[in-house]
């Protein structure tokens, strides 16, 4: 009895500890369609400009490299978040770059990365459902 009671603890204490981890796997949005409000494709500048406002209002920082590249830079507190935005008329898809602080070790980094990008996809969505 006592011995199933001690597995039990370690395995809930093992599960808790488990959910409380800081880092993840990293999340890249790869391919997201492109959906607009109009019928047909967008030109390629519509989908910059959407992207390119949907950046800003998330606070991040925009370089537009060249057609069809954006790189947008992230800085919460003391972190720091870099990623490319390589976007078509009809996809777009977002990749880590580089980051600092993020506890970045080449597969995992820490769950705020994942949350950023996930909002910066929603807010994309929603600037190139305007179009």
């Amino acid at each position: 009895m006592r011995s199933a009671f001690l597995i039990t603890s370690m395995l809930s204490l093992s599960l808790m500890l488990a959910a409380c981890a800081r880092t993840q796997p990293i999340y890249n949005v790869a391919e997201a369609p492109v959906v607009t409000a109009s019928s047909g494709a967008p030109r390629l500048d519509q989908v910059r400009s959407a992207i390119i406002t949907a950046c800003r209002e998330k606070e991040w920082f925009v370089n537009p490299v060249e057609d069809g590249l954006i790189v947008a830079t992230a800085h919460v507190r003391q972190h720091t978040a870099v990623v490319d935005i390589h976007y078509t008329p009809t996809s777009y898809s977002i990749t880590y770059k580089d980051s600092d602080t993020l506890l970045y070790d080449g597969e995992q980094i820490h769950r705020n990365y994942n949350k950023w990008v996930k909002l910066l996809a929603e807010k994309i969505d929603f600037e190139l459902n305007k179009i």
